[in-house]
């Protein structure tokens, strides 16, 4: 059985959890209609494939100066697309290219975080939260920061210019917060990760979650995502190697019983 939730049923679970509802980007089904309301009430918006991950079916969607509809994103296959046209109904067409033949694919419109760097590079955060014991715990965290040519669809899955840095990179360095707001900011990430591990698991249960996150520019974070059995290579990459070790050592324990 395929306990995986889509995004959408996701954002309905979510929404139900009073600490998670309160930090999700606004999110309603696609249609031509919302995503003309959300053009109306954001400077940016994402479009994203229900089901689909590694940014595959995922747009970042604005009206230009000159009234046109601009998106810049990945196809469902994966093919970078960049385009603007004039009509909310031109983007429709290229974003569900096999509507005639009655395969729609399933979207959601999700409202745009600015989050960014001091120096206006997108970035995204991954909570790694393991059960152990019985008991939810954090195991890790980093952080993913894009180049300026990622500045336009502030994607970061597919480009293989973004870094894999420690949180305390990004919040001491890029962010520059004193270590106040840092330690704020750190336990918010914490407890919204467990709240939304404990949220996921009743409806799509398993050992281990991956949180994604962005935080803007007032400090706040925004749940984007929960990934059920998450990929931990990227941790490779940061702190000699400590926080892949300790989340490979938990699985080893749990493994035992």
């Amino acid at each position: 059985m395929n306990n995986d939730l889509g995004k959408w049923q996701q954002y309905l679970l979510l929404k139900q959890n009073p600490l998670t509802a309160n930090s999700i980007p606004k999110t309603k089904k696609y249609s031509i209609e919302n995503l003309l309301d959300f053009h109306s009430r954001f400077d940016n918006v994402y479009v994203k494939h229900d089901t689909s991950g590694q940014g595959r079916g995922l747009f970042k969607a604005y009206v230009g100066k000159d009234g046109k509809y601009c998106f810049s994103g990945f196809s469902i296959s994966g093919k970078p697309i960049k385009q603007c046209v004039n009509t909310i109904k031109d983007f429709h067409r290229i974003l569900r290219p096999y509507e005639k033949f009655g395969r729609l694919g399933r979207y959601i419109i999700q409202e745009g975080i600015q989050s960014v760097t001091r120096s206006g590079l997108p970035f995204g955060i991954r909570v790694h939260v393991q059960k152990h014991k019985r008991k939810w715990l954090i195991s890790g965290m980093n952080a993913k920061v894009g180049t300026r040519a990622t500045i336009d669809s502030g994607i970061l899955n597919f480009s293989r210019d973004a870094k894999v840095i420690s949180i305390d990179e990004l919040l001491s360095k890029h962010l520059k917060l004193y270590d106040i707001k840092k330690k704020n900011v750190l336990a918010d990430l914490e407890k919204l990760s467990i709240s939304a591990a404990k949220t996921t698991d009743l409806h799509s249960p398993s050992k281990e979650y991956g949180v994604d996150f962005g935080i803007n520019p007032k400090g706040k974070p925004f749940l984007y995502e929960v990934n059920r059995n998450p990929g931990v290579a990227a941790f490779a990459e940061i702190e000699n190697k400590v926080i892949l070790k300790r989340i490979m050592k938990i699985r080893r324990l749990e493994k035992k019983g």
